[in-house]
C-alpha cells in the first residue's frame, strides 16, 4: 500500500500556505517538486531495502515479517517520517524558507503524511528526527527499519550515506537551486564513484520524479551500490 499524495485540493492548500507562511509566489511548483521527488525516493528506497536485498542475498525466512503488507506500510511510513525531517532540516539550513521554524516541519509533514501527521507518535518521531544531526538521523532510520523490516539491515551501508544527500538534493531542486543539487551529486559521486558509470544517465541529476531504468538514479540499485571503483 502506497501513501498517496496526488489529491489536487490538499496540494493547492499546501501551496497557498507555503506562499503565505514562507512569503513566496512559487508554492505550487515547490509542492509539485517535493511531492514528485520524495515519492520517487520513498519508492526507490523501499525497493533497495526489500526487493533488491532479496534478489541479491536471497530471502531469510527467519527475517520475514508475519505480514509483508503490514511491514511494507510500516517501512514506508518510517521512510516518510525520516524524509520529512531531513528535507525540512535541509530547506531551513539552506535558507529556502524565509521564516524558519516549526511551521515548516508541520507543513511538510501534512503534505507527506496526510492525517498520520497528527498522530502523537508520528509527531514525536518527526520532532526527534528533526533535532538530530544528519548522521544521527540516518542511524535512527536504520534502527526504525530494523524493527519493521529486518532484512533492510542486509542492504549496503553506503545506501544510508547516499540517502540523506538524495533527500537534500530533492529539496534543492524543488526550491530551484540547481547549483546546490549539482554539488550534492558530486558528494554522492565522491562517496561511490561507480554511480557515475551508468551508460544511460551517466550519474547526472535527473528531473524530480524521474528514475534511471538502468541504475536506479536517484537511489541506486545494488549492482551499483556494491560495485568496486
Amino acid at each position: 500500500m502506497k501513501l498517496s499524495h496526488s489529491a489536487e485540493e490538499p496540494a493547492a492548500a499546501a501551496a497557498r500556505e507555503l506562499n503565505r507562511q514562507g512569503r513566496r509566489k512559487d508554492g505550487a511548483r515547490v509542492v509539485r517538486g517535493l511531492t514528485e521527488g520524495l515519492d520517487a525516493l520513498r519508492d526507490a528506497f523501499y525497493l533497495r531495502i526489500h526487493r533488491d536485498v532479496q534478489q541479491t542475498v536471497g530471502s531469510d525466512s527467519m527475517l520475514m515479517p508475519v505480514s509483508e503488507l503490514k511491514a511494507e506500510q510500516q517501512a514506508e511510513e518510517a521512510i516518510e517520517i525520516y524524509q520529512t525531517a531531513e528535507a525540512a532540516a535541509a530547506a531551513i539550513r539552506r535558507g529556502y524558507v524565509e521564516r524558519p521554524g516549526d511551521w515548516f516541519l508541520g507543513w511538510l509533514a501534512r503534505l507527506r503524511l496526510d492525517e498520520r501527521a497528527a498522530a502523537p507518535e508520528v509527531d514525536q518521531r518527526l520532532r526527534d528526527y528533526f533535532r538530530l544531526p544528519a548522521e544521527q538521523r540516518a542511524l535512527a532510520l536504520t534502527n526504525a527499519l530494523a524493527a519493521v523490516l529486518p532484512e533492510a539491515m542486509k542492504a549496503p551501508l553506503v545506501l544510508f550515506r547516499l540517502a540523506p544527500l538524495a533527500v537534500e538534493l530533492v529539496a534543492a531542486l524543488a526550491f530551484n537551486d540547481p547549483a546546490t543539487a549539482g554539488a550534492l551529486r558530486r558528494e554522492q559521486l565522491a562517496l561511490l564513484p561507480p554511480i557515475g558509470y551508468c551508460q544511460d544517465c551517466h550519474g547526472e541529476v535527473l528531473a524530480l520524479g524521474e528514475q534511471c531504468r538502468v541504475c536506479g538514479n536517484p537511489l541506486w540499485k545494488h549492482k551499483f551500490l556494491t560495485a568496486l571503483d
